[in-house]
């Protein structure tokens, strides 16, 4: 997480995925000290709707800690750590787009994730404009929001330092992955590491995680239908300007174009395409290959800027 509450152990794992028919169970790792709990944060505007989603929560192992004021909430992040805050629009005592904007601004680092009916939408356009990470919709199963949940919290960067990267220097990398969620959070973890270390990101930047993920379960899940014994490709170039990820998969591919926008306001609710808006929005490109089992996940080192097409 980008804010840490403990440095009496080295680095922790991250939280792992375990596939579909694992039901709601979220594991975590075991620290050399402790067993690490990630922290959040809801502020509940209607008071007792939530109840069955904070249960959830804390029994998949997580600590959450309820508000029902948005200047409330503020305090409390000025005192206590928080891997995440979870904003239901609308709360009481601000506009939600605000709240949003003020977080990014004093906690530049904190992951938030607005939760809204469809009678909010506008609110929730609002907010994720203002720099929210990811909607829920409401009403919300809790098994959407533990996925949504666990694909934010796969990582910690304790002992990352931002580095400068040398003139003249490029780098690849290239793997192989089983099509199996065991694999997603720690390739994305050693990705974006990579991009921290090397300067193309900074640590304000390191969410792109969050576009790996989306990009390796794509093509495990819609590519190989998670059958461990096909493999995605992965390939990571690093020069003076950019970093690229290429990730491809052995599948039939699918029309991207086609897919809706899911922040046109009809299409807010609806699941599909969501994790690809969520790799352009945290990229500075995406490209796919014509068959379309092939993604380009480019990010440009400040202050180079993307090429104009």
């Amino acid at each position: 997480m980008l804010i840490l509450r403990r440095k009496d152990h080295d680095s922790p794992a991250p939280i792992s995925e375990r596939g579909k028919d694992a039901g709601l169970k979220v594991e975590t790792p075991r620290p050399a000290v402790d067993t690490y709990v990630p922290r959040l944060l809801l502020v509940d505007g209607q008071a007792k709707r939530n109840d069955e989603l904070t249960q959830a929560l804390r029994e998949n192992g997580m600590e959450v800690h309820l508000t029902h004021s948005a200047q409330h909430a503020l305090s409390l992040l000025q005192q206590k750590f928080c891997d995440a805050l979870l904003l239901e629009i609308p709360a009481v005592d601000m506009p939600a787009s605000q709240m949003v904007a003020v977080t990014r601004n004093r906690f530049p680092f904190l992951p938030i994730i607005v939760l809204a009916d469809k009678s909010r939408m506008n609110d929730a356009i609002g907010a994720l404009n203002a720099g929210a990470l990811h909607l829920i919709p409401m009403p919300c199963q809790p098994r959407q929001a533990i996925s949504a949940l666990r694909k934010i919290l796969v990582f910690t960067h304790d002992t990352i330092k931002p580095g400068r990267l040398l003139p003249g220097l490029r780098q690849t990398v290239r793997f192989e992955l089983p099509s199996s969620l065991d694999y997603v959070t720690g390739a994305a973890n050693q990705l974006t590491e990579m991009f921290v270390r090397l300067g193309i990101i900074s640590l304000e930047e390191i969410n792109i995680k969050i576009a790996i993920v989306e990009a390796l379960t794509n093509a495990m899940e819609h590519g190989h239908h998670f059958d461990a014994g096909l493999r995605v490709k992965v390939e990571a170039k690093i020069d003076e300007r950019l970093g690229e990820i290429k990730i491809t998969d052995n599948g039939k591919g699918f029309n991207h174009r086609q897919l809706p926008d899911p922040t046109a306001p009809e299409n807010l609710y609806k699941p599909r395409g969501r994790g690809i808006y969520m790799m352009y929005r945290l990229m500075d490109e995406v490209h796919f290959n014509r068959k379309g089992n092939s993604v380009r996940l480019i990010k440009y080192r400040r202050p180079f800027e993307p090429s104009v097409s």
